[in-house]
This record gives structure tokens, C-alpha cells and sequence, in this order.
């Protein structure tokens, strides 16, 4: 696939990896051959690297500290592995904390996933998280696509550490 824009968002999980570009969206899941340990880490990463190819920035949350235990360092681990295989390949990419993304989306940075879900029906046609992000990237760079939110929601993305692309001074 070719990334319109060159725009890829990301929303990491072990057993279904969202992503969104101007050109699509979709869900990485493992499949059952690799569903579990290293397999399904190194599957994840070879499909976000397939994804990224031609990206100029990728936009990915950042991890979710209400997690628990396992889930937590398996997170962590599928996280680190994602942004370092980005970084071998010279990939640029923008961590988005999942509050900023929550207060982007609906105004508020606590949102619970309900509300996330509704704001994303009501403006995006669709409830995905990594809609979201791309909605985060498009925004930001001020490109086509964007949606209009208050400027409130907007100013929540000032805290991102967003890197220079096509030209486009964060």
C-alpha cells in the first residue's frame, strides 16, 4: 500500500494493532501461528514496517499507564520493538499520550473509552483510535482531512514532540 500524504497512526496492541492513513484503515491481527510471544511481537513489527514503507511521519499513542501487570510490560516491549524498528529504517514518529489523544478527541483528557468511541462515530464516520491519530497528524501539519474541533481540543497537541515533514515546520 501507499500512504496518501505520507501519513501513518498506529494504535499499538498485542492481538489487534489498529492503523489509519488518508488512504485506509485497518486491524493487524497475528495470525494463530504467531499469536503469542517473540512470533507475534516480530510479526506486529514486520507489518507495521510493511505499513510505514513510504511514511513520512507516524503518529503512535503512547502507552496506557492503567494497564496492568503482564499486559503492561508486553505493551512496553511491543512498543519499544515498533519505535526502534521505525528508527532502523529512518521512519520519523510523534508519541501521542493517550490523554492528550483523549482530550484532542473529546475535550476532555480523562475521557473514558464510551466517549472516545462517540466522538469518533459523530465526526470520523468510524471508532478506531489510530482515526484519531491520524485525525492528531493531519491537524497538526494542517493538511487536507482534517476535522474541525474547538480550538481547545486542538491546543492539546502542543505537547507532542512532532518531527518536520514534506517541507512542514512542527
Amino acid at each position: 500500500m501507499t500512504l496518501d500524504r505520507g501519513l501513518l497512526a498506529l494504535d499499538l496492541s498485542l492481538t489487534a494493532t489498529g492503523w489509519a492513513s488518508p488512504a485506509g484503515c485497518g486491524v493487524l491481527v497475528p495470525p494463530t501461528d504467531r499469536d503469542r510471544g517473540l512470533p507475534r511481537v516480530a510479526w506486529l513489527r514486520d507489518s507495521v514496517l510493511g505499513l510505514a514503507g513510504g511514511a513520512e511521519v507516524v503518529a503512535i499513542e503512547g502507552l496506557a499507564f492503567g494497564a496492568r501487570g503482564r499486559a503492561m510490560l508486553d505493551l512496553a516491549g511491543l512498543g519499544c520493538v515498533v519505535r526502534l524498528a521505525l528508527a532502523e529504517v529512518a521512519v520519523p514518529f510523534a508519541d501521542i499520550p493517550p490523554s492528550v489523544l483523549k482530550k484532542f478527541a473529546t475535550g476532555h483528557g480523562n475521557a473514558p473509552k464510551p466517549a472516545m468511541l462517540a466522538a469518533a462515530i459523530r465526526r470520523l464516520g468510524y471508532e478506531a483510535d489510530a482515526l484519531w491519530l491520524l485525525q492528531a497528524a493531519l491537524t497538526h501539519y494542517d493538511l487536507p482531512g482534517a476535522v474541525a474541533l474547538p480550538q481547545g481540543q486542538r491546543e492539546a497537541l502542543t505537547v507532542v514532540s512532532w518531527p518536520p515533514i514534506g517541507g512542514r515546520v512542527p
